[in-house]
């Protein structure tokens, strides 16, 4: 599947409430990762939105591949109606989208390669080693730093617009009581210091492009997949499973060819293509 044919390059310096250049998030970083995507990803830097996830909804009508980021969200957004925490500057808020084809049974597969997109971006910015928890969560050391919401929109002809929100916790270091998780962030507070000012822009461009890069099979769907097991959470390790309204124990065993996650319990093996786990 190709995700960048016949399309324009970007020209987004006109947003009302853009970011300048200026700053450390800034549009020349966002690009200079991006790569040969450069010049066919509309790139959209904000100061502050709602949720990038709901601009790029807004804006489901367009062709061309766009990616938003910004600096802060008002009402950033997680699965299952959840919000997600989204102070300024202190994490990255951004969202892929593009147009297709394919059904949208595929927004469980495009969640996982933004998963190995994402940690695999992190291991090539930093030396920090983050996991995958199934479905959509980025951890490390045992604790949330991001995760990641997959949403669709339904346009005529067959096509879909994927709407792809990834938000990661940079430096954050207050969080709202009564998380589902344990949270933190990619750097603790000692490493601030060292954080390259470019650092947000740069994660930006290369989660968007290593994504897209899996999407169009200049990674190897083999090798995505092997990524991702590489980084599963739980893998042997006794989790409880919450699908709809089921909920029952199991063992984790890894995930199929299509990132179903597969679980024995009582003598069974399941693969859940949608839920969430939880350690037990």
């Amino acid at each position: 599947m190709s995700t960048v044919n016949t399309v324009n390059t970007a020209n987004a310096a006109n947003a009302a409430n853009a970011v300048n250049d200026t700053q450390a998030l800034t549009r020349a970083a966002i690009q200079s990762a991006l790569g040969p995507y450069a010049s066919a990803v509309e790139v959209n830097v904000y100061d502050v939105v709602d949720s990038t996830n709901t601009l790029a909804k807004e804006r489901a009508a367009e062709e061309a591949p766009a990616l938003y980021v910004a600096r802060s969200q008002r009402a950033g957004r997680g699965r299952l109606g959840r919000s997600f925490h989204s102070p300024a500057d202190t994490g990255l808020y951004m969202t892929v989208a593009y147009t297709t084809r394919e059904p949208l049974t595929e927004a469980v597969r495009v969640t996982a390669l933004t998963a190995v997109a994402a940690v695999s971006a992190i291991e090539a910015l930093t030396d920090k080693h983050p996991a995958i928890k199934w479905v959509n969560d980025v951890y490390l050391d045992g604790c949330k730093i991001g995760g990641i919401l997959t949403e669709a929109v339904t346009l005529p002809e067959g096509k879909t617009r994927m709407i792809v929100g990834i938000g990661i916790n940079l430096t954050t270091a207050d969080f709202p009581e009564g998380l589902r998780a344990p949270a933190s962030s990619l750097f603790a507070p000692d490493e601030a210091d060292g954080i390259p000012p470019d650092f947000s822009g740069r994660l930006a461009g290369e989660i968007a492009r290593r994504l897209l890069e899996a999407l169009d099979g200049v990674t190897s769907p083999r090798q995505c997949l092997e990524i991702y097991r590489n980084h599963l959470l739980y893998v042997g390790e006794a989790v409880r499973c919450t699908r709809g309204s089921e909920v029952f124990d199991g063992t984790v065993l890894g995930v199929d060819e299509g990132y179903a996650l597969l679980v024995e319990a009582e003598g069974e093996t399941l693969a859940l293509s949608s839920g969430e786990i939880s350690i037990r």
